[in-house]
């Protein structure tokens, strides 16, 4: 059995019997091969154990791209403003210099819509390095819309079926840190994990602690909410204080998708953080390089706020350069930490449907973030300039666009 283990060294480890021993050294994991007497004796010098655990990809079954309607991810970033975002500084934001990393079934990197932006491969399964899913794909499709010029990391943790083992994701993680700490050309500076597991309440959960210590180095992590709509079942490690938890919503009626996973987590907090549009999406297939399919999930809502987050980063990234010329954190420089984007930005960025109570709730989180509001808010920062125009043209391409019929009306009709 494949237990990961907390609080101790790889020799120690291997001094009780354990075997194919790996380690995730900057998140303090060391992953072995175990008895159960092995993991006694490692309990009672004090170290923290668990059982490594399955984790899949959160998707829904697949329907004929013909035979329902389908929109692309471009459209729904022009009707919610996201394309307003690259204007947050002069010249627009496109990513261009910014590493994603996403953590899935791989990416077929021949794509048409993913073609040149893929920088860096790893394959942490033993299976081929192949997207034989038709999911990892998706993903980084759907990111690129957003973010089209940023360099993607394609790391390979879930195999054919969309399934792999906390192990491997963990691994993939402490690469991604690795890169942070000795390649800082190649360092993501956000994590898409369009995939997880049941939460079961444990903080020492092997990629709970990863994406701790990824966060501690200023890496944003993203996570889908997971496909079960019952209270309490938002997975892991989206379930983690702050990873940024994606639900799915649709596009007509304007309300949380009826399969995204609702919180509260095990410990109690409220989640997802927001909702993305995650239902009948035309995205990047694997089957060639031209092929688009159709897919639904809160795997294809969670890459719509990474692509978002990397303009994010570029734009407080120049502002900081500007103000602060020399200065080695960008966003310290500006007051604007990770914590501070999730705990005081988020609420101010994001709109409910009418009749939705205020505030953060188990089922929207605090919403749908809206591009013009996130870079209304972010101007106290420097980053942008207040201009109200910015918020009615994104509405008012909605009313052209026509599918967003619950948005139709005054701002004081939805916002809350």
């Amino acid at each position: 059995m494949r237990y990961a283990v907390m609080g101790t060294t790889v020799e120690k480890v291997r001094d009780v019997g354990g075997s194919d021993v790996k380690e995730a050294p900057r998140a303090g994991i060391i992953f072995a091969t175990l008895t159960r007497e092995q993991v006694d004796r490692l309990r009672a010098l004090g170290c923290q154990v668990s059982e490594v655990g399955k984790v899949k990809a959160p998707v829904m079954p697949p329907r004929p791209i013909e035979a329902f309607p389908t929109y692309t991810p471009y459209q729904f970033s022009v009707a919610l403003g996201y394309e307003d975002l690259r204007t947050i500084t002069t010249p627009p934001v496109f990513g261009s210099g910014y590493n994603l990393a996403i953590i899935d079934t791989g990416i077929r990197e021949s794509h048409e819509h993913v073609k040149g932006r893929v920088v860096y491969s790893k394959n942490f399964t033993a299976s081929p390095m192949r997207d034989g899913f038709s999911h990892g794909t998706a993903v980084a499709s759907i990111a690129l819309v957003a973010a089209p010029q940023c360099n993607i990391l394609n790391l390979k943790v879930l195999d054919d079926k969309g399934v792999g083992s906390e192990e491997e994701v963990a691994l993939a993680i402490d690469d991604c840190i690795r890169l942070h700490d000795t390649q800082s050309a190649m360092a993501p500076s956000i994590i898409n994990l369009s995939l997880g597991s049941p939460d079961d309440g444990n903080p020492y959960n092997p990629i709970r602690l990863a994406c701790r210590a990824a966060i501690d180095r200023d890496i944003w992590v993203f996570a889908a909410a997971g496909n079960d709509s019952l209270p309490g079942t938002i997975m892991s490690p989206a379930c983690e204080r702050y990873v940024v938890a994606i639900g799915s919503m649709s596009y007509d009626p304007f309300i949380v998708s009826t399969f995204s996973s609702r919180g509260p987590t095990k410990e109690g907090l409220i989640k997802p953080e927001m909702v993305l549009f995650g239902q009948d999406l035309a995205v990047a297939g694997s089957g060639s390089d031209t092929e688009i399919v159709g897919k639904s999930g809160t795997s294809f809502s969670t890459p719509v706020a990474s692509g978002m987050a990397v303009l994010l980063r570029e734009a407080i990234d120049r502002a900081a350069a500007r103000a602060f010329p020399g200065y080695p954190e960008p966003g310290e420089a500006l007051g604007l930490s990770w914590q501070t984007l999730i705990d005081d930005y988020m609420p101010r960025v994001c709109l409910k449907p009418q009749g939705v109570p205020a505030g953060k709730d188990n089922d929207y989180g605090w919403g749908l973030p809206f591009g013009a509001f996130i870079r209304q808010v972010l101007s106290p920062a420097g980053i942008a300039g207040i201009d109200l125009t910015a918020i009615l043209s994104p509405l008012s391409t909605i009313l052209v666009m026509g599918f967003l019929g619950i948005i139709i009306g005054t701002i004081s009709d939805v916002v809350k």
